[in-house]
């Protein structure tokens, strides 16, 4: 599928270009070349970043739950600004007025994060896992050479920005790997059966053996109220991550405690043969 894509920057020419896709941002005619070109931008980095802010605003608030293109034009946007800082007659001012935007905002880098998690954050905001996640998809992209008009159909054919970054961390483990680990720990225990007339009646002869999830509250003396009950993949994948996530937790924690055992039972004999040479080399004298 072609990809489209706004940019930041003001209309120039170019011998290469050959299809150029023309919008309005901010009542300014701009160009986008399906070369990749990056093209010059007549706005001040603090223009650029609030153009984006104002678009990443609109994604969230109208489009986050039902649709990813927005966020992937907008993530191309993104890529296309770092590319700006890079080469051009502006490339230096702009730098400039990044530092200048990020000291304005106070915002915190450490000396070696990246320039596009710098932007990522300019525009996303603060949250950690939302930047790590942004910056490590276009990361992947600078690394592989792509231009910013191929950003959108490489996240969407990589399977989306989770995808992207859980393949630079090898070791992570996908939503659906998470609740799958999770539906098998469920055969290990069994805490009790419950029945009522209302399961019965809705029950599916292709849903046995299949997790479905209660949804109860807590009463004084310890027991559990059950008000309602569903089996929507949504609804079982998540308690199926959070079963995971609690499961996982309680092993780690036994680890360490195994961990810390055996630490302390080495630091013993350690002791134990240091004191025994001693007493070897005492002997020997």
């Amino acid at each position: 599928m072609a990809n489209s894509v706004t940019s930041v920057g003001s209309t120039t020419s170019s011998s290469t270009v050959v299809e150029n896709d023309t919008f309005s941002l901010s009542g300014a005619s701009v160009t986008v070349q399906a070369t990749g070109t990056v093209v010059k931008s007549s706005k001040s980095a603090a223009a650029v970043i609030n153009d984006l802010i104002a678009e990443k605003d609109a994604w969230f608030t109208n489009a986050y739950k039902t649709s990813n293109d927005q966020l992937y034009a907008l993530l191309a946007k993104c890529y296309e600004f770092y590319e700006q800082l890079k080469t051009g007659d502006d490339a230096a001012k702009l730098r400039k007025e990044l530092d200048a935007y990020i000291s304005e905002k106070n915002y915190m880098f450490s000396a070696g994060s990246h320039t596009l998690t710098k932007i990522v954050k300019c525009v996303f905001g603060a949250d950690r896992r939302r930047v790590s996640a942004y910056s490590i998809v276009l990361r992947t992209a600078l690394a592989n050479q792509l231009k910013v008009a191929d950003i959108a159909d490489f996240i969407r054919e990589s399977g989306g920005v989770e995808e992207v970054r859980l393949a630079k961390s090898p070791n992570a483990m996908s939503a659906k790997q998470k609740a799958e680990a999770g539906a098998d720990s469920l055969t290990s225990k069994t805490i009790v059966n419950v029945t009522a007339p209302a399961f019965s009646e809705k029950l599916d002869a292709g849903n046995i053996g299949k997790p479905v999830v209660l949804l109860g509250t807590w009463n004084a003396d310890g027991s559990i109220s059950v008000h309602s009950f569903m089996n929507s993949a949504g609804a079982v994948n998540a308690a199926l991550v959070a079963h995971f996530a609690q499961v996982k937790a309680v092993a780690d924690a036994k680890k360490a405690e195994v961990t810390a055992a055996n630490d302390s039972q080495i630091a013993k004999d350690a002791v134990t043969q240091a004191v025994a040479e001693a007493k070897t080399l005492a002997l020997a004298a």
